[in-house]
This record gives structure tokens, sequence and C-alpha cells, in this order.
């Protein structure tokens, strides 16, 4: 049955970081997420909602960017739409305007929110391939601090169930062969360890070089040494480090640079979320294009709260692109934001974050 949205609402939002875990990366301090929330309304007065994880720094974008592409480029085109499915509503902003992504998420997935609700149904039903998992293992991000700080965030994590810690590496000033040997010490051999360069190292030895000085603290994977458009370069580090997987994030938005990235055999596992790829819909695409080709995928994060995170969440339990419980994803909202977005707030148990069960995606904003 065709939906027919009858309006679009939009509204910016700020949620500031625990001040104890702030995130410090190659990219900058991020200490408070200014995003935007996307309501739309049917003409039956259901409604659904998506979040715009916006940080100018990694996306481009910016709360109120997002909120002028929906208002003057995308709701025009979207209000009285009659939609088979919510692709339809993608294809029509995306005949807009190039890029944009996570601006295109946050209405795509509203309007996943809302297909589903009219269905009476939860998303995952709508297009799972398994069983959807009832929980999902996290990880959690130490930024770039001393190797005394480094040590409480990530035993901090622990305490809370984390077993997959992610570090944030790169960032001049910060010994980063000292802060990962500290919490080894301190936390034995069982946690996970990953790193996150975003993109710091600017060329193939550097790159090489400070991944093999990590290497003997028994790293699962890589997250994006280099810069963010030199895929064949990343392709290079890839071939000349050995024994570690390299996880792709900023250097795949698009299918574009999916089949790009494929075809230079640049990496082996992909980080995919729906703000950075431009909507549910194309995450849910290209994870199969990548499970094709034999790339596990992960969740990725910019952040989202609990709102964003319902969506992340439905991805990840219920395709089997994604091997979660080999492969944590990035869903830490409640590790870093002292209040919940959502009425509902995506329960966190020993580390592992329930998959949200209600109609649509589960979560309404308190906002």
């Amino acid at each position: 049955m065709p939906i027919r949205i009858a309006s679009i609402d939009c509204r910016v939002v700020e949620h500031p970081l625990r001040p104890e875990r702030l995130v410090r990366s190659a990219l900058g301090l991020h200490d408070r997420s200014q995003f935007l929330i996307v309501r739309v309304t049917d003409a039956d007065g259901r409604e659904g909602w998506g979040e715009a994880a916006t940080t100018p720094l990694w996306s481009g974008e910016s709360a109120q960017t997002a909120l002028w592409a929906v208002q003057a480029l995308f709701a025009p085109r979207v209000i009285g739409a009659a939609l088979d499915h919510p692709r339809e509503a993608l294809a029509l902003m995306d005949g807009t305007t190039v890029a944009n992504p996570f601006a295109k998420s946050a209405l795509d997935t509203a309007v996943w929110d809302i297909w589903a609700r009219t269905q009476n149904s939860r998303v995952a039903e709508l297009f799972a391939d398994r069983a959807v998992a009832e929980s999902i293992p996290t990880r959690a991000s130490v930024g770039c601090y001393d190797v005394a700080q480094t040590l409480q965030i990530a035993h901090a994590f622990w305490d809370a169930g984390v077993r997959t810690i992610k570090f944030k590496i790169g960032v001049s000033g910060f010994e980063d062969v000292a802060r990962l040997k500290a919490v080894r010490d301190e936390l034995g051999d069982t946690p996970v360890f990953t790193v996150d360069a975003n993109g710091g190292y600017l060329t193939e030895d550097h790159a090489v070089r400070a991944i093999e000085e990590l290497l003997p603290f028994n790293l699962a994977l890589v997250e994006q040494p280099t810069p963010r458009d030199r895929i064949s370069l990343l392709a290079r580090v890839r071939r000349r480090v050995k024994g570690v997987p390299i996880l792709i994030d900023e250097g795949v938005f698009t299918p574009d640079h999916l089949s790009e990235a494929l075809d230079l055999d640049a990496f082996d596992l992909l980080s995919i979320y729906p703000g950075k790829n431009g909507g549910f819909t194309r995450s849910i695409d290209m994870a199969k294009t990548a499970q094709r080709a034999g790339k596990p995928c992960a969740i990725g994060s910019n952040l989202e709260t609990d709102l964003g995170q319902a969506a992340m969440a439905t991805l990840a339990a219920s395709l089997s692109a994604f091997p979660v419980e080999t492969l944590a994803c990035d869903l830490p909202a409640s590790l870093f934001y002292p209040r919940s977005s959502v009425d509902k707030p995506l329960a966190m148990v020993h580390g592992r974050v329930r998959t949200p069960t209600g109609h649509g995606f589960g979560v309404r904003p308190v906002y």
C-alpha cells in the first residue's frame, strides 16, 4: 500500500558528551553533537523519525545545512508523492542534489520508520535475511589522550561490559604504543583491540610504520589509516601490512566508492551506516554488495544518539552481511551521552545493545 507524506518537520538539537569521554582524534575534538531531527507525517497522522548526525569536519554537513537541504530541496519533492517503497523517496532526493548524505539519510530513515508503522511492523521484518539478533556487541572509542586518561576511559568501558575497545590513534603529541601497552598490561589479553586513525597517516610509509609498531598488542583490525580520498594509497598499505585486517570507513561513502575500493582490493572489512551512505536504503544495498564480494560489514558511527542508533542496530541485527558475534559494531551512545534522546532508550547489557522491537524503528525522540 503506498504511503503519502503530508508534512516534513525538522529540529536542530544539541547533545553534549560526558565531559570525561570527549573524543579526540585526527579530526579534532568532538565534545558535543549538534544534530538534525526529521519528522515525517502522513495523511492519517502517523509519524516517522530520522536523525542527521552532522559533524562538519567529518561529513562536511552541519545541522543547519542539513536543515536547509531537507526544507528547500527534499521536502518539495517528497511531500505529496505516493511512495510504494522508501527507496523511491531516496531517488527523489538524489534528483535534487549530489552528496548531502546525512541530510538524505535522516529523511530516508524517517520514511522507512513510517512505512513500517503503516504496516504495524518492525522495519527489520521488511528486509531481514536472517533471524533478527536480539542484541549486538558494541565497540567504544577511546580518544587520543595521555596514558593515564586512556587507561581510565578504557577501564570504564571494560567495567561497563564492553569487550572491544577502539583506540583513536595518529594524533601528534600522544604516544600510541605507550597508550595501548598500558591498557593491555592492565586488562590483559581478553579485550579485543582495534585502532582508528581517521585518515591521519598521509604517506604509505608512515601508515605502515605506525601500524607495525602497534601489532604486538594483538590488533583485531586497523580502521582507515590513510586519507579518505586516497583509496589506492589504502590498497598499497593493505598489501604491505601483514597479519591484521584493514577496515575502510571514510574511504567509502557511496556505491561508486565501494566499487572502486573493491576493484583495488583495498580493504578487508567495510564500515557502513545510514548517515554516511546517504540513507538506510543505500546501506542495505551496499552491505549486500560487500557480502557478495566476501567483505564482512560492521556498523560505524558518527556518535549518533539512540534515535540514529535504532536504525543502525536494526540494520546490523537483520543482515547476514554483519557477523555481529565476531565483529562488534559502533553503538556506544549510552556510554557517551548522559541521557537518551528517545522515549525507549536502547538498553546496553554487558556491553551488548538490545535491538529495538517496536513498530518502525521502535523509538521516538523526547526533544
